[in-house]
């Protein structure tokens, strides 16, 4: 080996030794360098980790909610499927009615045509209901009037005739007559009943729109009648107090009180009127203490041309209590009678208290 070898290797080996230090250095200066960066990038890694828990925590949150939200879906789904299936129903619901409707508006049609062809049958009754009250009112007025008149020529011949044979006549033949001329008047009292029976309802005057205390009408009733002074006829005070048209009211009282006075069997007898307030009716009864009314003729008393007793006892056509059912049903109102066997007999009826039959309303 040569001296210049030997002089130069230790230096060489330094430069070496210093380009290794100087490499060594910047190795550990980079080292730093990287060991910054990789903090740097650890640090950078963490914050991601913890975006990326964020992120999780919220990417759960939104899973639950999607989850949520495809429950609902279902339940809304489900609700529609409901729904869809009401509305179905209501549909046929719907249909069914419709067929319903079209049904009752075909039968309200059929309804409507009956009717016009019961109103049709209605009027055609009307007018015959007209022409037959027409004809009863000429019949009613040809009894009263074409058949009175051979009964007055009865009562006038027989007259005649017992005055032309007076001196022949005898007892029993003077009675016969007297019996005859009883008989003429009987029937020209039922006549006169009659045709007033056939106008109730229907033919008024003057006197059906005059308005009178019914206490006053009673006076007038008892001085037509005249009753016996045996007879007490107790009238209720509350009677002046009621006002009512004088007709048929008067009508009623008279046959009512008359049958009183006619049928009475003693020697002294009693009366009694009352009257109640009923409402939209006046409710008046008529008593008496008379020998009364068996029950089983309760109703056969109304009735035309009965009578409890024969003709020849007690003289009356047998139309009274007819004619006072009549009126007082026309009236609106309705009568009965309260009478036990023996013991006298209440006539009790209700009268409206706006009467219509013919003139203004009371």
């Amino acid at each position: 080996m040569s001296a210049n070898a030997i002089l130069t290797e230790p230096s060489d080996r330094q430069a070496e030794l210093r380009d290794f230090q100087r490499a060594t250095l910047n190795i550990l200066e980079d080292s730093e360098a990287e060991k910054q960066q990789f903090a740097s990038l650890h640090t950078a890694v963490l914050n991601i980790l913890e975006d990326f828990a964020e992120e999780r925590g919220r990417f759960a949150l939104v899973q639950t909610a999607l989850l949520n939200i495809l429950e609902d879906f279902d339940s809304v789904r489900g609700r529609g499927a409901l729904v869809q299936t009401a509305i179905l129903n209501i549909l046929e619901d719907f249909s069914d009615e419709k067929r319903l409707l079209e049904d009752s508006q075909r039968a309200l049609l059929n309804i409507l045509e009956d009717v016009d062809l019961e109103r049709a049958k209605s009027a055609s009754a009307v007018k015959r209901v007209e022409s037959v009250n027409t004809e009863l009112e000429e019949f009613a007025y040809a009894a009263s009037h074409d058949l009175k008149a051979p009964l007055r020529v009865i009562d006038n011949a027989s007259r005649w005739l017992e005055e032309d044979l007076a001196e022949h006549l005898t007892d029993e033949t003077r009675e016969n007559m007297t019996l005859l001329r009883g008989r003429v008047a009987r029937m020209e009292r039922l006549l006169d009943d009659l045709l007033e029976y056939s106008r109730i309802g229907r033919i008024t005057d003057e006197r059906f729109a005059e308005m009178i205390a019914v206490d006053e009408l009673i006076g007038d009733v008892l001085a037509l009648l005249s009753p016996p002074a045996r007879f007490t006829i107790a009238v209720d005070p509350a009677f002046a107090a009621v006002r009512l048209p004088r007709m048929p009211l008067q009508h009623v009282f008279m046959n009512l009180i008359g049958n009183a006075i006619k049928h009475h069997d003693r020697q002294l007898g009693l009366i009694a009127l009352s009257v109640a307030d009923a409402g939209a009716f006046y409710r008046f009864a008529v008593s008496d203490d008379g020998p009364g009314i068996p029950p089983r003729f309760h109703e056969q008393v109304f009735k035309m041309f009965q009578t409890l007793k024969p003709r020849d006892q007690v003289e009356g056509s047998g139309m009274g209590l007819a004619l006072v059912r009549k009126n007082v049903e026309v009236a609106g109102g309705r009568i009965e009678v309260d009478s036990p066997a023996g013991r006298g007999a209440t006539f009790r009826f209700t009268w409206p208290k706006r009467q219509k039959l013919g003139g203004p309303e009371p």
